[in-house]
């Protein structure tokens, strides 16, 4: 049974620094409704404090009981997160845009991975077994499917 879920940022709920997918506020109501428990690891290409003011000017960080932002993404942050959603890897779902990321590190530490597979890194295909994800999704609603 999934408790809680980790999403990535750019390329998995936005489109861009400051722009949702479609549906992406009304799927992540959907899932704080539920009870699930949410939270979010992303990378700050463009400086730390700009990816938090993206993230706040979208209107939807109060959905999130945990926000990571960082220029890496490491093991440590999602074991943080998840401590924080009070979930433990057999009970948490990572969401990410990129197999080489999100979807590895997820499936390196034993939790249930989908991969939103967009545009941007549709064609970044698995090549070894950690790569592989649990899910593949193309859009963002998509993961009221699932769960």
């Amino acid at each position: 049974m999934v408790k809680g879920i980790i999403f990535d940022w750019t390329e998995t709920l936005s489109e861009g620094s400051r722009k949702l997918f479609p549906r992406t506020k009304d799927t992540l109501e959907e899932l704080h409704s539920r009870g699930y428990a949410l939270g979010l690891v992303s990378l700050a290409g463009h400086g730390i404090q700009n990816r938090r003011e993206d993230i706040l000017a979208t209107g939807v960080w109060d959905y999130f009981q945990i926000v990571i932002v960082d220029t890496v993404k490491t093991l440590e942050q999602y074991l943080e997160c998840m401590k924080s959603l009070g979930s433990i890897p057999e009970d948490t779902l990572v969401v990410d845009d990129r197999i080489l990321r999100g979807i590895t590190l997820g499936n390196t530490l034993g939790c249930k991975t989908v991969w939103l597979r967009g545009l941007k890194y549709g064609n970044e295909l698995p090549t070894q077994e950690i790569e592989v994800p649990t899910y593949t999704i193309h859009s963002i609603e998509e993961i009221l499917e699932i769960i």
